[in-house]
């Protein structure tokens, strides 16, 4: 038998394969290894190696690669802070004193129309003659009980594309939608600070970050398809757009201190799952650029670095652990937790920590859920996408956008949840069945 005959079509086939294979770019080597149609055969085909990389259209793929990689070699986070973040930061404060001044108009305006009720119910007063034995009224202090305000926030998944025919019309999520929900979530946060201040003496407010802020192009096959930013671009955009909100909400509420706690996700990873350590991650870039944005403009804050996939803090004396989700529990959790499964984790968790966990803090299920198991509380937060692709079509599961706030009390640990809707439209739509005509 001679040798096989190649065609350009065959030569077009083999190196796409290879690109699935390997799935990022390869040199001509590389290529020979995993082929039995050789890069010379493919040469003399199309004329040149470059000219078949740019006829099977994996040129532009190899240079996206490139490119990825030069701009997280290059990335200098502090230099973009230089260049970048003084107007900013004027445009905060005067966003900031502008809210300021329109709280204060409408309490003047409360206030006024107040005074002028007083003198029209005096002007029209009998008066008479009354004897009281006046009350000695308790201090403010005494009268307001404390808590804590908990914030979560995770599974943004910055660039993430989804279209709403990919999910029947279910949803859709893109940067735009990204940022009108972060904008709906801060005024949201900044109405509950003031909410609770008039009932309580807010002791503490901590926004706990669970991971999950940027999507990462090799997370799975095809990924980088449904991508709109490269996760460089996601990592420093979506930081300075949550920098902007959180300043806001800092500078409106600038006499209470903000707890910042951190773990990573596994969206953000770099490399494929377990290829590099866990705090190789664009999530990490993220959180370390918004704590230099917020550094040099706000300073009611504080911030808790953390390496490790899980924090654990104590407040009130109450242990308090965060996870995002994926690690530490992949042996005992599956992609739909069951409630044996959460109880067998907080066990696990337990005994491995020598603690009694009173409230474990977790996002990357996407859905909501609270669950006690004796003295310990599961607190899984909600996410900024809702109904993806992955949880329509591999778990049949659909959410609204929703992210959460807890209420702490030094005696009795939690004593309210409050769900975070990102959306203003009405979460109740389902999907019309297509009728087909007579």
């Amino acid at each position: 038998m001679g040798k096989p005959v190649y065609s350009k079509i065959d030569c077009t086939k083999e190196m796409l394969r290879v690109f699935k294979f390997f799935n990022r770019s390869f040199t001509r080597r590389e290529y020979d290894s995993v082929t039995a149609i050789f890069s010379r055969i493919v040469e003399k085909k199309f004329g040149s190696w470059r000219k078949a990389l740019e006829e099977t259209g994996l040129l532009k793929k190899f240079e996206d690669f490139k490119s990825i990689k030069k701009e997280i070699k290059n990335f200098n986070p502090q230099a973009q802070v230089k260049t970048e973040w003084d107007d900013e930061k004027k445009k905060l404060i005067q966003n900031a004193e502008k809210r300021n001044l329109k709280v204060f108009k409408h309490k003047k305006y409360k206030l006024d129309l107040l005074t002028e009720m007083v003198k029209e119910a005096v002007a029209t007063l009998k008066v008479s003659s009354i004897r009281v034995s006046p009350k000695k009224l308790p201090k403010a202090s005494n009268k307001q009980a404390s808590c804590m305000l908990w914030f979560e926030f995770s599974d943004s998944q910055l660039g993430t594309l989804l279209k709403s025919d990919e999910v029947a019309n279910l949803n859709e999520y893109n940067w735009l939608i990204w940022r009108q929900e972060l904008n709906a979530w801060k005024d949201k946060v900044i109405a509950l600070i003031d909410e609770h201040a008039t009932a309580f003496t807010l002791d503490k407010i901590v926004i706990s970050f669970l991971g999950d802020f940027v999507e990462g192009f090799d997370i799975f096959k095809g990924q980088v398809w449904s991508i709109e930013k490269n996760v460089v671009d996601q990592a420093i955009h979506g930081a300075e757009d949550v920098a902007k909100a959180l300043s806001e909400i800092f500078l409106t509420f600038p006499q209470y201190k903000f707890h910042l706690l951190e773990v990573f996700g596994n969206h953000g990873r770099l490399g494929r799952k377990g290829e590099t350590p866990y705090s190789n991650s664009m999530d990490k870039v993220f959180l370390r650029f918004l704590k230099l944005r917020l550094e040099s403009t706000v300073k009611n804050f504080v911030y808790y670095e953390n390496e490790s996939w899980f924090y654990l803090v104590n407040v009130y004396g109450w242990n308090h652990l965060l996870l995002h989700g994926d690690q530490g529990m992949s042996a005992m959790w599956s992609s739909r937790p069951t409630i044996n499964s959460l109880e067998k984790g907080i066990v696990r968790y337990n005994q491995m920590l020598q603690n009694q966990i009173h409230f474990v803090h977790v996002g990357h299920y996407h859905q909501d859920w609270q669950i006690s198991f004796n003295a310990s509380q599961m607190l899984i937060n909600g996410s900024f996408v809702g109904t993806s692709k992955f949880s329509a079509s591999q778990l049949v599961s659909g959410s609204a956008p929703v992210q959460t706030m807890h209420v702490f009390d030094p005696k009795f640990g939690l004593i309210r949840t409050v769900r975070i809707h990102l959306h203003t439209d009405d979460i109740k739509l389902r999907v019309t069945p297509n009728k087909i005509d007579n």
